[in-house]
């Protein structure tokens, strides 16, 4: 198959904003958003979208504010991402994994004047414990953002804001929604930096049109395609991969507020799914479920699977046991809009379980030497970028991300073959992938040396069957009665579980360099021997 790119149906569409309205009309009455028994149309997911976007617009949002949502995978969260933009405002969506802390820290950065979450999930109470961190008294939230709690569609406080929003006008929304520019933010996804500082990405709505429109078309996404979606939406693969893309090619998405092996199996079964993009992990899960025999998956057509390493008797049996047609394996990162390879249709196995494919359309993918040249087929590197799929910058700061080239460098390491396909081969800011999430060791590293009894503490990843990777935390103890159930629960509670060591060693000393740096090489082996 060639590059090409079926070209977006109206010149005019070029904001998520104008998408939506082309979708309705396009798409209208096929389903749009399947979930708990729940079914909303093309139409029905813009008109409940309009809905919301007048409420934003009643509780004083204005185009370029910034809008949270820190809750689970739904419709609601579908439809209010998708108010959002339609306002003109950009959205922030919030790890549900994170403490409370976490989240007040992203709210804060943000300046997010709203924010939708939910009063229970997972044993947990989202806007009760924002609440708590409310006031001088913390000073981690001093002014608490609007909240609206999401937890069902007849929640009273989405009832109240949606009833506010009849005191606006359709036609000040339509007003809104024609003054959204390609250029403008659409999101805000917050990654952690090399420090742990949480930066948020900017993405405008231009790229993440056309980006997601190339995808789709690349990956063969067609009307009435059904997508099962339990990669969160709080991250760039559920929020563009899933609900974006489906937006643009008429698919049917149908949301899991979590991930359970057995209700997606219900769910691809009955719904007969037919593309399901999600991290090895997920896959890895199904495979072993004892009830997978029994399954009648002949509906499934597509897959997408990447974020952490691959093994490749994965990518067999995603052919051989599920029955995939087509397994596509890309590489991105937020800051490039999650876009930059993807391998293509008709590319043999061997090919998808050992490379992240090549460039698509509109994005060149280089590998740079130490120097800043190009490296040549086989030469090792640093992965990076130019083109349209470039974010906008990081909120707040005016720190230059582009080199001297107008390349975003990636901080990971690869190789491009003859072919012009991609092998990521490292991570040269040590950042590792536990299930498909980041996770930067400094940041660990800070909160377990914040422990009165820690001296001083160093991370790394390690590989991991069931999650890609894991991190080993090696800790110098101040204190020789601090225990490992002790700095595990310290962890627990200020971090999100993702991030929390796998195993903890304790070590006389840790391996130092002549500048002082910490050998991560060394840390596996010294960890072996305490």
């Amino acid at each position: 198959m060639n590059d090409e790119v079926t070209e977006y149906p109206s010149a005019g569409v070029r904001t998520i904003a104008a998408a939506s309205l082309w979708a309705a009309e396009q798409y209208g009455g096929r389903p749009a958003l399947v979930c708990g028994g729940r079914r909303l149309s093309f139409s029905d997911y813009l008109g409940y979208a309009r809905r919301a976007a007048r409420g934003l617009i009643a509780a004083g949002v204005r185009p370029g504010d910034r809008v949270a949502i820190w809750a689970p995978n739904s419709i609601e969260f579908a439809v209010l991402a998708l108010a959002i933009q339609l306002s003109g405002a950009a959205l922030v969506p919030v790890n549900t994994r994170y403490t409370p802390r976490e989240a007040a820290d992203i709210l804060a950065r943000s300046g997010a004047l709203l924010v939708f979450t939910v009063e229970q999930f997972l044993g947990r109470s989202y806007a009760e414990e924002l609440r708590a961190l409310c006031g001088e008294a913390s000073g981690l939230l001093p002014q608490l953002p609007r909240i609206v709690d999401i937890d069902a569609p007849d929640s009273p406080g989405l009832h109240a804001f949606l009833a506010g929003g009849g005191a606006v006008l359709e036609g000040e929304l339509d007003e809104r929604i024609r003054r959204i520019t390609p250029d403008d933010i659409a999101t805000v996804l917050f990654t952690s930096g090399t420090t742990g500082q949480p930066k948020g990405a900017m993405l405008r709505h231009g790229a993440l049109v056309r980006a997601y429109w190339n995808w789709g078309s690349l990956l063969g996404v067609r009307p009435g395609d059904r997508v099962l979606l339990s990669n969160p939406f709080f991250h760039a693969f559920g929020l563009k991969v899933g609900l974006l893309l489906s937006l643009l090619h008429g698919a049917a998405a149908y949301p899991m507020p979590v991930f359970d092996a057995e209700a997606a199996l219900d769910i691809i079964e009955r719904e007969r799914i037919s593309f399901y993009p999600a991290p090895p992990t997920v896959f890895q899960s199904l495979l072993a479920h004892p009830s997978l025999p029994g399954r009648d998956l002949a509906s499934l057509r597509i897959a997408v699977t990447g974020a952490t390493s691959v093994p490749p008797q994965l990518i067999y049996d995603m052919y051989d046991v599920f029955g995939f047609g087509q397994v596509f394996s890309p590489y991105g990162f937020t800051e490039g809009t999650g876009v930059a390879t993807l391998t293509r249709q008709g590319d043999d196995r061997d090919t998808v379980a050992s490379t992240a494919g090549k460039a698509v359309p509109g994005v060149e993918v280089v590998v740079l030497t130490e120097d800043g040249s190009k490296a040549a087929p086989g030469e090792t590197g640093e992965i990076a970028l130019r083109g349209y799929n470039l974010m906008a910058g990081y909120l707040g700061r005016d720190e230059a991300f582009l080199d001297a080239q107008g390349y975003l460098r990636s901080g990971d390491l690869g190789v491009l073959d003859e072919r012009g396909y991609l092998k990521v081969t490292g991570r040269i800011k040590d950042m590792y992938i536990v299930g498909g999430f980041n996770v930067y060791p400094a940041e660990v590293e800070a909160v377990l040396q914040a422990h009165p009894g820690v001296l001083a503490a160093a991370v790394t990843g390690v590989p991991d069957e069931r999650l890609g990777e894991v991190g080993l935390a090696c800790v110098v103890r101040r204190d020789a009665g601090v225990s490992e159930a002790e700095l595990a629960e310290w962890c627990r509670d200020r971090m999100a579980n993702f991030k929390r060591p796998s195993s903890i060693r304790f070590v006389d000393a840790l391996p130092l360099n002549a500048s002082g740096k910490v050998i991560k090489d060394e840390l596996v082996a010294l960890a072996g021997e305490s």
